[in-house]
């Protein structure tokens, strides 16, 4: 509205209108003065010539009776003539000077410079001789030449500055009606043009047998309308595909499971999607046009490793970067893709978290260290029991024949002189029978060895059954309190058992014996393990269902362990314990027990003066029962 009133007191003021008036003026009145100088040039040249060409005609007309008079004196005469001479134009005076110094003078003085002098010799011839009897002079008046000019200036310059102007105000008009009438409706016509109101034509108010070029304007300016409409429809049509492409893009990037950021060559970002901001809290607004370090100090990649990516134009990987995350260590995949759009150089940073596959591979590989055990122990198992069973059979032969309670040991002592009592306290003096016991205790516990060991070479028919698991955990604990080792070392009922059951759970189909075998390894680790501290020892069991498995986990408030010893806590034959007090095969056991038996899953979570939970996932139904009923 602002823009219209504006061109509307514009236009109302004759902008247009009087430019073109002021250059008419200035031209015309140019070519005017151009003109009339040269005319007035001219009259100025023919009324000096008519002058001069009258002073000559007073040598004609007037000289001979003026020199009559003048030779027989005849004053009257003299005089006449010299008044004669004053009515022609432009006389100022008229002067006869005789020899002897009489004047006759008729007109008025002037100053010599504004008058034509003209003398001319009075000659009067007698016979054959001609005397000087005086001098006509004759002056005409310049002035009288100037002020008929100055009078055909001004004549002329009025008669032409109101031809000139009538002029110039018609043209005005003329083009007014013509031009700048439309010129104006055209303006106001665009000034107030929106989007809105491409649908109206621009029409004038005007009538004419042949269109000229204000009609030709007029029908370009709507077919541009036309044009320009049809471009806006195409670029509306374009722009919704670009933003639903956009959004789509952003919906996929958003979806992905990994943290995308690209950034330009000085590290500032161009893209954050949403697990960017799930991972570090901060929005989209927030990080577009930042440094990637100042949003995300911690980021496992360094503008460095972006500069090579970018300058190399090659990707950059660098897998399995650690993260501490409170007490926990996460594994993050990063990649760096080097990016060019619009010779815009740039970058995309891919970060992957790697924590659950890295703990799969740990898992793989002590899978595959169970089975190359597994191997190892099928052979060693086969070649140990053998001798071992014949070292304890003998054993135990030699130390029933050492007993005072059986007859023939005191039959067969009487008959070669002696008293069995005598030989047994000779044995008992000499330490015999002590390390008779601890031959046995030896023997025992290298077949319990044997007997874990074989558990790796081969998978026994299991006998599954339907198990409640919260009990099956009540047992074990009621086991390990009066297991004998522990209770060498510890009382068990010093230590606080929480339980965190869920309600309703499902029985699971498994093979109880084995089960409370890995229940009480873990049970009874974990109890040493709080042993050595002063803190008092707590044991948190939990039991709860996810999905089609039960989760079993079983937290101590130990010492804990650090992520090396974590990772290697299911390796056979690794342990932390002193020479003598352990195998290393326990946990071992125990992971191939639920993993390869069962079907489920083991893994532990810890960090150093933490404690340690042993989380195991089992199926409610067996993986081979599943398949059957799936089939």
């Amino acid at each position: 509205m602002a823009t219209s009133s504006r061109i509307l007191s514009t236009d109302v003021s004759g902008r247009l209108g009087r430019k073109l008036l002021f250059w008419i003026l200035l031209g015309s009145t140019v070519f005017t003065l151009l003109g009339t100088a040269v005319q007035l040039t001219f009259d100025y040249r023919n009324d000096k010539e008519a002058m001069l060409a009258q002073l000559e005609q007073i040598r004609t007309s007037r000289l001979s009776s003026l020199t009559s008079a003048l030779w027989h004196l005849d004053e009257a005469q003299v005089l006449v003539q010299l008044e004669g001479i004053l009515e022609m134009r432009d006389i100022m005076y008229a002067e006869v000077i005789t020899p002897e110094g009489i004047r006759y003078f008729r007109g008025k003085q002037a100053e010599e410079k504004n008058l034509y002098v003209q003398k001319f010799p009075l000659q009067y011839r007698a016979l054959e001789r001609i005397d000087l009897i005086g001098t006509l002079i004759v002056a005409a008046d310049k002035s009288a030449l100037q002020r008929r000019l100055r009078d055909k200036i001004l004549v002329i310059g009025i008669t032409q500055g109101v031809q000139i102007f009538l002029v110039a105000v018609l043209v005005v008009f003329i083009f007014y009606m013509l031009v700048t009438r439309h010129l104006r409706r055209m303006a106001l016509y665009t000034s107030g043009l929106t989007i809105d109101r491409l649908q109206e034509p621009l029409s004038l108010d005007k009538t004419s047998s042949k269109p000229d070029e204000i009609d030709i304007v007029v029908r370009a300016f709507n077919d541009m309308r036309e044009n320009l409409l049809r471009d806006i429809k195409h670029r509306e049509k374009a722009e919704q595909k670009l933003k639903e492409a956009e959004g789509y893009i952003r919906n996929i990037l958003d979806s992905m499971p990994s943290i995308l950021i690209s950034v330009d060559v000085d590290g500032r970002v161009t893209q954050w999607n949403q697990q960017a901001v799930l991972k570090t809290g901060v929005s989209a607004e927030e990080a577009m046009g930042r440094r990637v370090t100042d949003v995300c100090p911690n980021a496992p990649v360094s503008m460095d490793q972006v500069r090579a990516a970018v300058s190399s134009g090659l990707p950059v990987k660098i897998p399995k970067v650690p993260r501490k995350k409170e007490d926990m260590v996460e594994y993050m995949d990063v990649t760096v893709y080097p990016l060019t759009t619009n010779n815009v150089q740039g970058a995309v940073i891919r970060i992957d978290d790697a924590t659950e596959r890295v703990r799969l591979e740990e898992m793989l590989i002590q899978s595959e260290k169970m089975i190359s055990v597994g191997g190892l122990a099928a052979g060693m198992a086969h070649e140990i029991n053998n001798p071992l069973a014949g070292i304890l059979q003998n054993g135990q032969v030699i130390r029933n024949r050492m007993s005072l309670e059986l007859p023939a040991n005191r039959k067969l002592a009487e008959e070669l002189g002696t008293d069995m009592a005598l030989i047994h306290g000779y044995f008992e003096r000499r330490g015999c029978l002590r390390m008779m016991d601890s031959i046995m205790d030896s023997g025992l516990r290298a077949a319990r060895i044997v007997e874990n060991m074989l558990s790796f070479s081969r998978k026994n028919t299991l006998r599954m059954a339907e198990v409640d698991i919260c009990g099956l955990l009540d047992r074990t604990l009621e086991l390990a309190a009066n297991d004998y080792d522990l209770k060498k070392q510890y009382d068990f009922r010093k230590i606080r058992i929480v339980r965190e059951y869920e309600e309703n759970l499902p029985l699971i189909c498994c093979e109880e014996s084995k089960i409370q075998q890995v229940f009480f390894n873990l049970i009874r680790n974990g109890a040493q393990a709080m042993g050595s501290q002063d803190r008092p020892p707590c044991f948190i069991l939990r039991v709860m269902k996810a999905g089609k498995e039960v989760r079993i986990e079983i937290e101590d408030n130990g010492p804990g362990m650090s992520e090396e010893l974590r990772k290697r806590v299911f390796e056979p034959f690794f342990t932390t314990k002193r020479v003598g007090e352990g195998t290393g095969l326990g946990l071992s056991v125990s992971y191939f027990l639920i993993v390869e038996n069962h079907g489920g899953r083991i893994d532990v979570d810890s960090s150093p003066g933490k404690g340690s939970v042993f989380i195991i996932h089992l199926p409610l139904v067996p993986a081979d029962q599943d398949a059957d009923g799936a089939s």
